[in-house]
């Protein structure tokens, strides 16, 4: 899917910074919905602008519902990284081909779920399913990293040219219909 959105895995840390510095990684805006891993570094919290929308999306829902945040464990990474990945975690996806991680094109998260109830666990559950139905995204529930590892898609931005206001009634709405 990566390759057909004609994104192109970050090779190093210089050009995860030039892609920030053009605005196409942008940070997450961390908030009382939205926890970043303290342990992730700083230069790696951001992501593809669709998949900061969508974790704002839904961290201000399961927020709405839970009264507690999300927490994002992982998002961008750069080829040299996973390939340290690699060697520490028989886990870690690779860094070519089809099987290659997502992480690299920043257009995946991962949501840690360690502490989250059952009845949490199913409502991520049950929000993610329809948008993974429409195509909008891709997601592993991962048990060993106690995570959501999830693609976001480009066509989880409205297909129109949304007016800032625009954003933020997609938003209100989201969390209306939870």
């Amino acid at each position: 899917m990566a390759d057909s959105e004609g994104l192109s895995r970050i090779e190093d840390d210089s050009q995860l910074a030039s892609l920030r510095a053009k605005h196409l990684l942008v940070d997450f805006p961390e908030s009382a919905s939205l926890q970043l891993n303290p342990d992730l570094p700083e230069n790696r919290r951001c992501a593809r602008p669709w998949s900061v929308k969508f974790a704002t999306d839904m961290a201000r829902a399961y927020y709405a519902r839970f009264h507690q945040a999300l927490q994002i464990n992982s998002a961008a990474r750069t080829v040299q990284y996973q390939m340290h990945l690699e060697h520490i975690n028989g886990n870690a996806a690779g860094v070519d081909g089809d099987s290659a991680s997502p992480h690299l094109t920043g257009q995946a998260i991962d949501f840690g779920k360690r502490g989250m109830s059952i009845t949490e666990i199913a409502w991520m559950r049950a929000y993610l399913k329809p948008l993974m139905d429409a195509g909008k995204l891709d997601v592993e529930e991962e048990f060993h990293q106690a995570c959501f590892h999830i693609s976001v898609y480009r066509a989880y931005l409205p297909t129109h040219k949304s007016t800032p206001s625009e954003v933020a009634q997609l938003g209100t709405a989201a969390n209306d219909e939870k």
